[in-house]
């Protein structure tokens, strides 16, 4: 009996799974270190301040709430997941009304001391509710009204961020609700016929915003949203402007893709092995 018991709580501890957790953890904090310190005003600026330090530091906190979940039991975890999951749609509601404004998106509390951002949270309290939510029998997951709960469910938080607006927290939502529901044993015929309808409205959403000319009737999206996926197919700022306006649109498109540009000059210039420890040209 307390053989079963011992083994059945070494099994719980998945030491692969740490080993190379903590290998990523370790390879950051060599990163961080290697393309910041290489400058005088960094290496004498005092350890708190120094961004391989505050890395360590929040891998310490993390490890930390991580343990303090692993000790929880995970009957308890469920329990409190759909609580926390309303607590985290509340959040998102009133972040839209008293949030602190910046750059342009409401996403934050300014809490003097720091600034807390409802989406993480609701992130996490997402995977909880879904989770205890689809552990249901196969004969109740085989049910349209529970497969359209889940996407439901999915749906509420990825509104309410997308209008922050927070278009990539937003985006994290569906590929982990989509994985959630296959894992969980969902029809495969459900997740076939929704992916397919999104794949749909995706392609049409592109084309829209991208290849749509001026004066057509357009999705609306901020700014910068459409200058991300400007920049990110590579589409011509200036197709269907005026000559006068020409140069102003591609002034703003070298500004816009900046960081694509380092990205290459980074790759290309450090190709598969990179330029070394401290080499690196595209960090300052």
């Amino acid at each position: 009996m307390f053989r079963g018991l011992l083994s059945e709580s070494r099994s719980r501890i998945d030491r692969f799974q740490i080993a190379g957790l903590c290998g990523l953890m370790l390879l950051g904090v060599l990163f961080v270190y290697s393309a910041t310190m290489i400058t005088e005003s960094a290496i004498s600026a005092p350890l708190y301040k120094q961004k391989w330090v505050l890395q360590i530091v929040w891998y310490a906190l993390g490890l930390a709430a991580a343990a303090v979940v692993c000790l929880i039991n995970y009957q308890t975890l469920a329990r409190w997941g759909t609580v926390a999951y309303w607590c985290g749609v509340g959040l998102l509601a009133l972040v839209l009304l008293f949030g602190t404004v910046r750059f342009g998106a409401r996403r934050w509390f300014d809490l003097k001391f720091f600034l807390l951002q409802p989406s993480e949270f609701a992130k996490l309290a997402f995977i909880l509710a879904q989770a205890n939510f689809l552990s249901r029998p196969a004969d109740e997951l085989r049910d349209p009204l529970i497969f359209w709960k889940a996407i439901g469910m999915m749906l509420l938080p990825f509104v309410l961020i997308l209008k922050e607006p927070d278009l990539g927290s937003a985006l994290v939502l569906l590929p982990t609700g989509l994985v959630m529901l296959f894992v969980a044993g969902t029809p495969k015929k459900y997740l076939v016929r929704l992916t397919a309808g999104i794949g749909i409205l995706a392609v049409l959403f592109l084309v829209d915003a991208l290849f749509a000319p001026p004066g057509w009737w357009q999705i609306k999206l901020e700014n910068y949203q459409r200058q991300r996926l400007q920049v990110y197919f590579g589409a011509d700022f200036a197709a269907g402007k005026s000559p006068a306006d020409r140069a102003a649109a591609h002034h703003l498109q070298s500004e816009k893709s900046y960081q694509v540009r380092q990205a290459l000059i980074s790759v290309g210039t450090g190709g598969l092995m990179g330029k070394g420890w401290h080499q690196g040209n595209q960090t300052a």
